[in-house]
């Protein structure tokens, strides 16, 4: 009864689908870094991860082009993908990530979006059972997972990964774990994940 209650609430008070997004949106775009993390706990590399949002129009999507840098080697990314956000139900925000075809060639991106302007949605490949379902928390920020099992990798002998998400207005942390098919945890982010501070 307390549920249906407050699902009412939700369908009567809450904003707009768009509206839902654009704290989060902005919350995941600019420049990060985990430098003061590596400065203090050498289990942790010092990472740069810059993102913007592209294709601007869509009211009830938003798009974001990520990538990820090790500091010593800014010139040459090692993740580079595109995330789509969409509302869902009870204030979730699905977070669906692409790969881009010849990713090397979108290098730099972040801070020259005209090097997407060729880019469609019809040319990103989705990453199938990786979609993050982020909730927000009491605090006001996002925390977030993808679903067990689902997401396929067959990097250094684990076949499933999960990740896990936290944002703020401040900061990203991230935490990936890597399973093999006994259920076994074969590598994964140190500690409690990459921090990420905004810069």
């Amino acid at each position: 009864m307390r549920r249906l209650v407050w699902m009412a609430c939700w369908f009567l008070f809450s904003p707009g689908w768009g509206a839902e997004l654009d704290p989060l949106t902005g919350w995941l775009t600019g420049s990060f870094s985990t430098r003061q993390q590596a400065e203090s706990d050498e289990r942790f590399a010092a990472v740069e991860l810059h993102s913007r949002e592209i294709w601007q129009g869509e009211e009830s999507d938003r798009w974001i082009y990520l990538e990820q840098t090790l500091q010593q080697k800014a010139a040459h990314p090692f993740r580079q993908r595109i995330f789509r956000l969409r509302a869902g139900s009870f204030g979730e925000v699905r977070m669906t990530e692409y790969t881009m075809p010849k990713a090397s060639d979108f290098r730099g991106a972040w801070r020259n979006p005209a090097l997407l302007a060729n880019l469609s949605e019809a040319q990103l490949s989705r990453r199938e059972g990786c979609d993050i379902v982020l909730r927000r928390l009491p605090t006001g920020d996002y925390e977030g997972r993808n679903r067990v099992g689902e997401c396929r990798t067959d990097f250094a002998g684990a076949d499933t990964l999960v990740q896990y998400l936290w944002v703020g207005p401040l900061y990203l942390r991230m935490l990936d774990r890597g399973y093999d098919q006994d259920g076994m945890l074969r590598w994964g982010s140190p500690g409690e994940g990459y921090y990420y501070q905004r810069q």
